[in-house]
Order: structure tokens, then C-alpha cells, then sequence
């Protein structure tokens, strides 16, 4: 199947287009891919989605074992010799993570710098990889919304 091609670049070949959305939940989804420990097992496999690679001290660390099965956090800590026996999935607190980071796997895990980066929404990805420009209105601020002059 030929790989679809907007209009716009078709007509205006080269041209970069700024897509602006407003700021809805639904814009804000992120890739099934990215490193968000929030959905992610303490073991191995299971329903957790697979991850993307990453960089861990400059190196490419694989998130998902070569028989095809996504990686805990367990593993990836143990990988990063960051592992401790003590720790739990969750403490349950949702607190700034800088306060105890190792309180449990997920705050461990999502203290370290790959996982910690701002994670930019799916569709913003998808646009910037095809080499255009996403930006996202203010949250309730209508008047700044091109759209609600349009509803309105």
C-alpha cells in the first residue's frame, strides 16, 4: 500500500505546517510505546504494552526481551544494577518523586533520566517526525482558541 501523502505536500512541497490543537485530554494521549512507568509490571510479560528502546549511560538499553515479552521494571533496574530486594511496585504515594525516589520501583525507575523527560503527547510525535510543527492552546482559555471564535 503507497504511503499516504497530505495535499499540503503535494502543493507546497517543503513547506512546514503548524497543526494547533485545543488542550483536550484526547490530545494529550501518549504513544503505547512510551517510557511511562505507570503502565508497566513489576515483572516481566503480562498486559504491559512494549516499550521503545532508550539510552541508559550512553548505551541502547532493549525493553522487550528477544522472545518478543515486555520487561518489568524489576528487569530493567536489575539491568541498571539499580535493583533493590526491598522494593514494592508501588508506596502508593504520588508525591514529587525527588523527595525519596527509592521508595518503591515505579519512583525509582521514573527518577531516572530517559524515563523522566517530558513526554511529548502521540500526536504530537506523529506530526514532528513527518517534520511540521504541533502546538497545544491554553487550558480554559477560550478567547485564545481560534475554534471557539468559529462556534461562536
Amino acid at each position: 500500500m503507497e504511503h499516504a501523502i497530505p495535499i499540503f505536500e503535494k502543493t507546497h512541497p517543503g513547506a512546514i505546517a503548524v497543526f494547533a490543537f485545543d488542550n483536550s485530554s484526547a490530545h494529550a494521549s501518549l504513544a503505547k510505546d512510551a517510557l511511562d512507568v505507570n503502565n508497566m509490571n513489576l515483572s516481566d510479560g503480562g498486559k504491559q504494552p512494549l516499550k521503545r528502546n532508550t539510552l541508559f549511560n550512553g548505551q541502547v538499553q532493549n525493553l522487550v526481551h528477544s522472545n518478543g515479552q515486555a520487561k518489568g521494571i524489576r528487569t530493567i533496574l536489575m539491568e541498571r544494577g539499580l535493583w533493590q530486594p526491598h522494593l514494592r511496585l508501588s508506596c502508593g504515594k504520588k508525591e514529587n518523586i525527588d523527595e525519596n525516589p527509592s521508595c518503591c520501583a515505579k519512583h525509582l525507575l521514573g527518577a531516572q533520566e530517559d524515563f523522566r523527560l517530558p513526554k511529548k503527547p502521540y500526536l504530537q510525535e506523529v506530526i514532528e517526525n513527518l517534520g511540521h510543527k504541533a502546538i497545544f492552546y491554553p487550558k480554559f482559555h477560550p478567547e485564545l482558541n481560534l475554534i471557539e471564535m468559529c462556534w461562536g
